[in-house]
């Protein structure tokens, strides 16, 4: 079929997959609002995203993978803005995720609900251990991401009722004796 200007759209293919995932990633959060991943269908969630299958499965292969990539999205920004922030006050750095934790509350209150997996997996993708670290460095990276996620894991579940600061302050507290 021949597109003629006005059927055409001005979206670059970029712009557009990143509307179509955004769509996605807004649709399937408000759905778990109201119930549980494994309640949700594709077919469900593409409705309520106002797109078709065939772009649900061109960008993810699960609804799990939908959490995931948004996941790894906000903690990649999240690392960027910190590494990127010079100012002289610059808090500690698990002071500062534990606030970008409590900020997304919602969003990980949900994704914990649904598959806390999930928040494993991403922290282990990004500061986990490689397989060409040595063994030392290895166990330390092992160490740190599964104590974050364990950490925010059980925050969540106690409903997340002290700040980041709070948090922060009790774990070095502990640190220190």
């Amino acid at each position: 079929m021949k597109q003629t200007a006005p059927s055409v759209s001005p979206m670059s293919n970029e712009a557009r997959n990143s509307y179509v995932i955004a769509q996605i990633t807004e649709a399937l959060t408000g759905l778990l609002r109201a119930k549980p991943i494994g309640e949700v269908s594709i077919s469900e969630l593409c409705a309520a995203a106002g797109v078709g299958r065939a772009s649900f499965y061109r960008n993810f292969d699960s609804k799990e993978a939908v959490l995931q990539r948004q996941d790894e999205a906000m903690l990649r920004q999240w690392q960027k803005d910190y590494d990127a922030d010079t100012s002289p006050d610059k808090p500690h750095w698990m002071a500062s995720l534990l606030l970008f934790y409590k900020q997304n509350q919602d969003f990980y209150t949900l994704v914990y609900r649904n598959d806390s997996r999930i928040l494993l997996d991403t922290m282990l993708k990004i500061c986990g251990p490689a397989p060409a670290d040595p063994n030392l460095l290895a166990y330390i990276k092992a160490f740190v991401a599964y104590g974050i996620y364990g950490t925010v894991c059980e925050w969540i579940s106690r409903g997340m009722t002290e700040s980041a600061e709070e948090l922060a302050a009790l774990l070095e507290q502990k640190q220190g004796q």
